[in-house]
Order: C-alpha cells, then structure tokens, then sequence
C-alpha cells in the first residue's frame, strides 16, 4: 500500500481552479472557457480529483 503525503502547492492549486471552473459554470457564465467548461463539466471534475489522489498519492507530482 503506498504512503500517502500532502501534495504539492501548484498540484493543489490546479485541482482548486478546475474544481472551482466546474463549480462556477453551474451557476454562472464563464468568460473565455466558458463553453468547453459547461460541455466537459464533468470531466473537469474527474480530473480534478485525479490530480489531486495522484499528488496525494506520489511525491513528485
């Protein structure tokens, strides 16, 4: 089983922007993504929690 650990700021950062982009297109317009956002919602979700279990989960990421 491997051993967890926190990860990296920037790693942390871009799982909250997707997460955040996600979230904002549900109850507002987004400007300049806005459509690849509200088309792909989901997937910006399951990124983001991918990203974030693959930080948690390796120490280089």
């Amino acid at each position: 089983m491997p051993t967890l650990s926190a990860p990296r700021l920037l790693t942390f950062l871009a799982s909250a922007v997707l997460i955040g982009l996600a979230v904002a297109s549900l109850y507002t317009k987004v400007p300049m993504v806005g459509r690849t956002v509200l088309a792909n919602r989901q997937w910006f979700f399951i990124g983001a929690y991918a990203l974030l279990a693959l930080g948690v989960t390796t120490k280089s990421l």
